[in-house]
């Protein structure tokens, strides 16, 4: 039988400093703000709802994403080819680390590839498709 899934209601990720982590989001990379509080903030891309929690007293402060861990390795969003020049130039003016517009031969996709305050890895993602 099939699950009776729709869609993902949201992601949560675990972050450092909220504060931090919610300007990254919302300014830096341009996600829709749509509510907040002390402890967490819900921020929307593409029609999918990230919430970013804040730390707890079990996380540690100087705690970062580590993609060789089980479990969560990076986040893609589908993008479009041609916007990828433009994402890029966001990145660039926002200061995000990137590794700039990369095409992948195995897939035959190309990517950008960028990191957030705690180092959770994303990708613009433009499937060859």
């Amino acid at each position: 039988m099939a699950l009776p899934v729709t869609g993902i209601g949201h992601i949560a990720l675990r972050v450092t400093d909220l504060s931090r982590a919610t300007h990254f989001y919302t300014e830096a990379v341009g996600f829709s703000l749509l509510r907040q509080s002390e402890r967490v903030c819900f921020v929307q891309v593409g029609g999918v709802m990230i919430a970013l929690l804040a730390g707890t007293a079990q996380t540690a402060p100087d705690d970062r994403f580590d993609p060789f861990r089980v479990g969560l390795d990076h986040l893609a969003l589908a993008v479009q080819a041609a916007e990828l020049p433009a994402l890029k130039a966001r990145l660039d003016a926002a200061g995000v680390r990137h590794h700039g517009i990369e095409h992948d031969d195995r897939s035959g996709a190309d990517s950008i590839t960028f990191y957030d305050p705690d180092d959770i890895a994303w990708e613009f993602y433009a499937s060859a498709s």
